[in-house]
């Protein structure tokens, strides 16, 4: 037994000594970012070959159409002596990169899209770290944008790592090439050299990303892909105020000195952001086909039961329906008001004594006089609102549209007779409650505008189809389709063909403007002209979880 139990000590050890000795993987970004950094959003691994080829195949269409809306604001910039140095740097950088329009001539200055990014704090400060395809590459762009430009970046050297410097007399930008990473960084121009060390990673954190494996336990627990993942950490963000290197060189910058953050202030700011401690994200499909991004925003176990329970989905939120645009809300007026009353009660119960947080005792005292009275019928009764757009066209002179309004509500009835008596032409229609659309009559407001109107109502929700032309479905199975039960508190669904549409309004607007504001908003109409050619379906979900507020979107890609 004791020769069992030494041979597993002397494992034991060699194990631990085996990890002590193993130098970082400086190759990797995640190697430089603090284990307990506020903040990161980075990709573990370069992004899949599918993925860059639907990229590299967008970029070739898009890289002129931005380039051609941003050569007027350097042309702008060349005709005024005052930015004469600006003028040139821009030209500079213009010519060095507008032609730079597929993966393969991004190389030719050093980029890539098959790399691994960071951006991430050290401390509250940003780093951004980006693997280069080609470091001497990117060293002769800069060359050649000075050169041309007859501006040189200023230079500097900590230790052994030469770099440029940008910047004004008190902030300094800090860029730097380590082997195959550019670094930029902030900081004060006076900050001492340590704070540089550990901003531009020339001293490696303690303990890193890459060593905590925190970022691939949150891909895994999100179920995240390794392609763009991160996190905002309140806990971390309240924690770092005034003990901060990088957050103390800063403040000695203001004007006045920030006030401290005293035990009374940093404890009820803990307890604000244990409320919602932390916000991740991050893709869960990356293809050739698909692109659907998650973000979940972590709420206290108590405020999250209370969030759930102002889900009240309206019918057809659940639908999966291909039309122009499909909005599902949850509007619960009577349980976002009890929700809110109860939050400023919270508040006034035991008001902040953190002069920095008075203002929240008197929002709170303003906001519980506001919403203390009583809600009056119909408004009392809504739930939710549902808005659908089948079909949307211009014509020579007027839209040619068919649209349907859904109102969620607990007493439908109530909402029909105060139309009828409000609209004069409406008091004669019967509208029975068994989905039965009702032609209405049209007030004259409407003429030329509307040329069909129709209702019908079942018991929780009353519906309105009204438009030009035809109407773009059965009212009365639209009203009736089931309702999301998912703790959805937003859907909004729509079609690519929507950009076209803001294409052809942007377009029709820029008619009547002058020449040279009509120039940069033909480019706008170009780009939306290519949202509409690279998508094909937008889905975004809002939920109400036991972790939290959930947020999906989901784009369907256009197939080339």
């Amino acid at each position: 037994m004791d020769i069992v139990v030494k041979r597993l000590a002397i494992a034991c050890a060699a194990v631990a000594l085996a990890a002590c000795g193993k130098k970082a993987d400086t190759s990797d970004p995640l190697a430089f970012i603090p284990a307990d950094t506020p903040y990161v959003i980075a990709n573990v691994e370069p992004l899949p070959e599918a993925t860059v080829q639907v990229f590299a195949a967008q970029m070739k269409v898009f890289w002129p159409v931005m380039f051609e809306q941003f050569a007027p604001i350097v042309a702008e910039l060349e005709k005024d002596p005052k930015h004469a140095d600006a003028a040139r740097v821009m030209r500079a950088l213009y010519d060095e990169l507008a032609p730079r329009d597929t993966p393969e001539k991004l190389t030719e200055i050093g980029l890539g899209m098959k790399v691994r990014s960071a951006f991430y704090g050290v401390g509250l400060i940003p780093v951004l770290r980006v693997e280069l395809a080609d470091a001497d590459a990117f060293r002769a762009a800069v060359a050649r944008v000075e050169a041309k430009s007859g501006a040189k970046l200023g230079t500097g050297r900590i230790g052994d790592q030469d770099l440029w410097i940008v910047g004004a007399e008190d902030v300094q930008g800090l860029i730097a090439i380590q082997g195959r990473h550019l670094v930029a960084t902030l900081a004060p121009a006076n900050a001492d050299e340590a704070l540089k060390r550990r901003l531009l990673g020339l001293d490696l954190p303690e303990s890193s990303l890459a060593a905590s494996d925190e970022l691939v336990a949150l891909n895994k627990a999100e179920g995240y892909l390794p392609y763009g993942s991160g996190w905002v950490d309140l806990r971390r963000v309240v924690a770092l105020i005034d003990r901060d290197p990088g957050y103390q060189a800063f403040a000695k910058l203001a004007t006045e000195t920030p006030p401290a953050l005293d035990a009374t202030c940093r404890a009820e700011a803990e307890a604000i952001v244990a409320h919602t401690p932390r916000a991740s994200f991050g893709y869960t499909a990356l293809d050739a086909g698909h692109m659907t991004m998650r973000s979940v925003l972590e709420l206290d176990p108590a405020l999250a039961q209370s969030v759930q329970a102002l889900a009240v989905p309206p019918p057809g939120s659940a639908s999966t329906a291909r039309t122009l645009l499909d909005l599902s809300l949850s509007v619960p007026v009577l349980k976002l008001k009890d929700f809110v009353e109860k939050q400023a009660d919270a508040i006034l119960a035991a008001p902040y004594r953190c002069e920095a947080l008075a203002f929240l005792n008197d929002g709170a005292t303003d906001l519980k006089a506001k919403i203390g009275q009583t809600v009056p019928p119909p408004l009392s009764d809504l739930t939710g609102l549902r808005i659908s757009l089948d079909r949307f066209d211009w014509t020579a002179d007027k839209p040619d549209f068919a649209a349907k309004l859904l109102v969620a509500s607990g007493d439908p009835a109530t909402l029909v007779s105060m139309a009828q008596l409000a609209v004069p032409a409406l008091r004669d229609v019967q509208i029975r409650p068994d989905g039965t659309p009702v032609d209405l009559a049209l007030p004259p407001e409407a003429a030329g505008f509307v040329e069909f109107a129709q209702a019908a109502m079942v018991p929780q929700a009353l519906g309105i189809a009204f438009g030009t032309g035809s109407a773009g479905g059965d009212l009365g199975s639209w009203i009736a389709e089931p309702a999301a039960t998912d703790a959805q508190l937003l859907s909004f669904r729509y079609s690519a063909r929507l950009y076209g549409l803001i294409g052809d309004a942007t377009k029709r607007f820029a008619e009547a403007m002058p020449e040279e504001q009509r120039a940069m908003m033909d480019g706008q109409v170009r780009m939306y002209a290519l949202y509409e050619q690279w998508f094909k379906h937008f889905d975004q979900r809002v939920q109400a979880t036991p972790k939290g507020l959930v947020f999906v979107q989901d784009v369907e890609l256009a197939q080339p």
